[in-house]
Order: C-alpha cells, then structure tokens, then sequence
C-alpha cells in the first residue's frame, strides 16, 4: 500500500537515506535517517485527522482503518530513494514527491517583525489563559507543580520539588537576562518526567516560544539565543524525538498550536479556550507542559504576571485546588 504524504518536514532527506524505525502508534510513527548523531534528522509522519502542522511531521492520508502498529515494527530499517520512503518488512511506503514544503522560517528569534501589542490586551488574555490552564482537570507533567500537595509517588513529589525550585529561578533569571543563572536552572528542567518528549523539554520549547514574543530589547534577544542555543546542545542527551523538537524550537519553528496558543493570547482572542484545548491534545502531558512552558515565557514580559506566577511555585501548600 503507498500513502500520499501532504507536508515535507523540514531537513527532511527526500532523495537518499537510510535509517531506522523508532516508534510506532497506530495513527502516528516516529523514525530517524542517517547515522551521524549530530547529523541525523528525526521525523514524524501522522495520519490522525486533523493532524496539526508541526515542524519535524509529514502529515499523510491513510484509510480511517489502517493502524500503524500491526503492519510496522518499531526498529525496522527504512530508506528513502526517490522521495519514497519504504519500511522493510512493511507492506507500506511513504510517497513525499507531491509534499508540499512547510511554512517555516528559520530566526523567529531575531527580534524582527514581531508585531506590537496591547499590553492590557495581552495581561488579561493571560490571567483567561491561566485560569483555564489551572483550573483544568487531570494536571500532568509540570502542572502538578500547580495543585495543592496530595498523595504522590516518589517521582512525582521529586518531579514538582524541582519545578517549584527552578521554573522560579529561570523566569528571575530571564528578567534579568541573567544567562548563566537562567541556563543552570533550565538544565535542572530538560530531561525530566515521562513520556517520549520529557516534560522539561516541552516545557522548554514553550517557554522559548513565549518569551520569544516579549522580547524586544537588545538585551533580553541575545539571551534568549544565547539560551536556544545551550538548549540545543544539550538536547543531544535527551531522546531522539525531544532533540529534534528543541532545535527546531531555536530555529523559531514550533507547531501551529502552539503558536495559535500564543497569538489568541497576546491579543485575547474570543477563542482562546477552544486554542488552549488544541494544545491540549498534544500528546497525554506534552501538550499541557508546552501550554505551561508558554505562560511562564510570556509572563516574563510584564512583572505582575511574573510575580503571579513565582507566587504560586513558591508556596509549598497552595490553597486552589483544581476541581474534580
């Protein structure tokens, strides 16, 4: 059976590459070409409906009933000659000569031609967007850190000690532009929780987005680099699929998500809930430690949504809990 792919990923090898199989869903697999580590490039090819445009996934149109995971098995080699990619062992290949290439642009990052906003505007879309994000049911991943102390596991209570520690001291940090503080924090985030992207790493590559849009200063920009930039290093210690969304978080690609989140945000949109619920749907907690990631950025931008946010990660026995 060959699929049609829709969406050319970018630094993906259309013409020829080898490479491997790493895992499998029944609407969604992950798989890296090359065998250089700092060469080799991740992508995702999803065939949910009403897949989002991510960069890093080919979005491909597939029967409703295909399933992925009883036709492929995860650490199959794969090869793409020509544009089509083939699965050995599958009888499935991947056509990508009609993908289209993805909208992005490389340097979002730069400080250039970031529209202007209403600061009142952009304060009480926030307060909207972190209400809903605290008063949302089932907290996962770093949200948790959000939610007065209940039973918990082990790594769980270890999981929000050290988001209540250092997501504080990264957003004072950042308000400064203080780089070496701020980098020594966040590396005590990336890698931590479960999941195939870590939460630290989601909440990474949110907090970057976010922050990006408040920073206009000369200052505050080379910070911001200078902090993508030790995020992409040191992503090469996390896993395949992370590292490969964190670059492309420096290189100012994020999925469209992510960035509706962000806009609907910034300008207090009417359908700023019905965005947070998109972001949501990423993933079972990687959609929620992004949202997070976004709020604390973009908090960086104005005092009291800092103080706001510092606050809540300081107390140790928050008086809110999210209702059941």
């Amino acid at each position: 059976m060959r699929l049609n792919v829709i969406d050319m990923p970018a630094r993906f090898p259309a013409q020829i590459a080898t490479g491997q199989m790493m895992s499998v869903f029944p609407r969604v697999i992950n798989l890296v070409l090359g065998t250089d580590r700092d060469m080799r490039s991740v992508a995702t090819i999803d065939a949910r409906d009403g897949a989002p445009l991510s960069p890093g996934t080919a979005r491909a149109s597939a029967p409703p009933d295909l399933d992925f995971s009883r036709r492929i098995r995860p650490g199959s080699a794969v090869a793409v000659r020509a544009g089509i990619l083939r699965i050995q062992n599958a009888d499935l290949t991947f056509d990508f000569r009609g993908a289209a290439p993805m909208p992005w642009r490389d340097g979002q990052n730069d400080g250039q031609d970031k529209p202007q906003y209403n600061q009142k505007r952009f304060s009480t879309g926030w307060f909207d967007a972190w209400s809903s994000f605290v008063y949302t049911p089932e907290p996962a991943g770093f949200a948790a850190a959000l939610v007065a102390d209940e039973e918990r596991s082990a790594f769980n209570r270890a999981l929000v000690r050290r988001v209540r520690t250092h997501v504080p001291e990264l957003m004072h940090a950042s308000v400064v532009a203080d780089l070496p503080v701020a980098w020594a924090s966040l590396q005590q985030l990336l890698g931590m929780g479960p999941g195939l992207t870590p939460s630290g790493d989601d909440f990474a590559t949110g907090y970057i987005l976010g922050f990006g849009q408040v920073s206009r200063k000369p200052d505050r920009i080379e910070f911001l680099q200078g902090l993508t930039q030790a995020a992409r290093n040191r992503s090469r210690n996390s896993t395949d699929v992370s590292r490969a969304y964190l670059e492309h978080a420096g290189a100012g690609r994020f999925s469209v998500p992510l960035t509706a989140l962000v806009e609907a945000i910034m300008s207090h949109a009417g359908n700023l809930p019905a965005r947070l619920a998109g972001v949501f749907r990423l993933g079972h907690s990687s959609g929620r430690d992004a949202a997070f990631g976004i709020l604390c950025g973009l908090a960086v931008g104005a005092p009291e949504l800092c103080a706001h946010v510092v606050t809540k990660l300081d107390n140790p026995y928050l008086q809110e809990k999210i209702p059941r």
